[in-house]
């Protein structure tokens, strides 16, 4: 029994390693490699005789979605048809893992509820409104 305790006393005390000293200001990591980032509205890029393009402009706003799914295919047949039936633009958005079918650009609440009443009505009872960036050109 004690030349057990022994050894058990000995390979703990051989099992202790020094203590590692870590200084995070002493490493020598590479810099990373930025981009360069041109606004469009610097001197540089921007001409001030030149107007903006209007479909650039990004909004926050509103569309309704009619569906999510993993299938592209059915995304797009539904595409298809709300195109038949509406005359908003139709946005088939891919966020991993689904599909997304969206309708319109919708700057108030109101109005995308408004819509979302008449998609209800035509038979897409599960559509719901989506704040998101919408393009403004379109309304």
């Amino acid at each position: 029994m004690k030349f057990i305790l022994i050894i058990l006393s000995v390979s703990i005390s051989f099992s202790q390693q020094k203590k590692i000293k870590f200084d995070a200001n002493k490493l020598n990591d590479p810099k990373p490699n930025w981009p360069k980032i041109s606004s469009p509205f610097s001197s540089d890029v921007l001409n001030y005789n030149q107007t903006i393009d209007q479909d650039s402009i990004i909004i926050e706003g509103y569309r309704v979605q009619v569906l999510a799914t993993r299938e592209r295919f059915k995304a797009e047949k539904l595409q298809s048809d709300l195109e038949e039936l509406f005359e908003y633009k139709i946005y088939v958005i891919f966020e991993a893992p689904n599909y997304k079918v969206r309708i319109g650009d919708f700057i108030d609440r109101q109005k995308a509820e408004k819509f979302r009443k008449k998609l209800s009505g035509n038979g897409y009872s599960s559509a719901w409104i989506i704040r998101t960036k919408i393009d403004s050109i379109n309304n």
